[in-house]
């Protein structure tokens, strides 16, 4: 038995674990910014920033939308644009 060959627009093992050590230094800059005695103004939109950019790192490559059809990043990307309207909105009341 031999292994099919990978397609040209799938990530090799190095990709993924390049995407895993930005996710967890993402996740330890996090947590290094909630030790830290921000006032809630400067601290909510950090964390909503570097969520929005670690939810869209998992969604390009682990969840492939980054080679698949450009629907399925706007289907992924309009709600992800919705919420983070939202949010500021909520903010700046």
């Amino acid at each position: 038995m031999t292994a099919e060959p990978r397609p040209a627009s799938s990530p090799r093992r190095s990709g993924y674990l390049l995407i895993y050590g930005i996710l967890a230094a993402l996740t330890a800059a996090e947590i290094w910014i909630a030790t830290l005695s921000l006032a809630a103004a400067v601290r909510t939109p950090v964390f909503l920033t570097l969520s929005v950019f670690k939810a869209s790192l998992v969604a390009a490559f682990y969840m492939h939308l980054k080679s698949d059809s450009g629907y399925y990043l706007l289907i992924f990307l309009l709600p992800v644009a919705m919420v983070v309207v939202f949010g500021l909105v909520m903010l700046i009341r």
